[in-house]
């Protein structure tokens, strides 16, 4: 047996819109306040009573037809009366109840039609907090991914080893091929810059100097050989 659906008054004049433009190609529509001013003249009339809820009405699938037979007519140009006049020979309508607080089965339909608008109401919270889960899952998501790719690659000790080891072997390959350059300018220097004389016809090399020259050499030209250095790696 399908379940039985129920309608606020808003969402009762866009149900009954959209089912009348699917059979009568009907564009137009008809705005809530008419269809409320449709049930309060019945209403008014006891012809036809609409359930209530916490004292708001909700209109069901009897409701429903009602407005669809009221709608087709006002399009063929019946006023309110004629249609209303016609309408309990065509259906079975719900007439307005003298005493609703002592009709137990009025009572019993009331609280169905509150279980169902409550279980449709949390149908809906169900939904959203599981949008709202998924949206922020996925946010923690893309943040956590964000994060660590902004962190330092873990330290690998085997590439510090080699790292190492390179500037050891760089440095020391730099230092050769200064003291290579300094060895080879210390030749060119003058004699009188490089001997010394041990005696009266005896000269020698003044080590001193030439030790002294060399580091002086070293440190004067250490940041051109570095440079050429990383340049030559460049164009390898």
């Amino acid at each position: 047996m399908p379940e039985e659906k129920f309608w606020k008054i808003t969402e009762f004049a866009q149900k009954i819109s959209k089912d009348m433009q699917l059979k009568l190609n009907d564009s137009k529509g008809v705005h809530y306040n008419t269809v409320d001013n449709w049930f309060k003249k019945l209403e008014s009339s006891g012809l036809h009573y609409v359930n209530r809820v916490a004292g708001e009405k909700v209109y069901d699938e009897l409701d429903l037809r009602i407005g669809h037979i009221i709608f087709e007519k006002r399009r063929a140009n019946y006023n309110l009366d004629a249609i209303f006049n016609l309408l309990p020979e065509v259906m079975e309508l719900r007439p307005a109840l003298k005493e609703p607080e002592s009709d137990e089965s009025q009572v019993v339909n009331e609280a169905q039609i509150y279980d169902r608008i409550k279980k449709e109401f949390g149908q809906e919270l169900v939904k959203l907090r599981d949008s709202i889960f998924k949206d922020a899952e996925k946010l923690i998501e893309e943040k956590t991914k964000q994060f660590q790719e902004q962190l330092p690659e873990p330290e690998n000790k085997e590439k510090k080893r080699k790292a190492k080891r390179d500037d050891f072997v760089t440095n020391m390959k730099l230092s050769m091929r200064l003291d290579k350059e300094a060895a080879e300018e210390w030749s060119k220097q003058p004699e009188s810059k490089r001997m010394k004389k041990t005696g009266w016809f005896r000269k020698e090399e003044d080590l001193i100097a030439r030790e002294q020259f060399i580091r002086e050499y070293k440190i004067t030209n250490m940041a051109r050989i570095a440079k050429q250095a990383y340049e030559e790696d460049d164009n390898i």
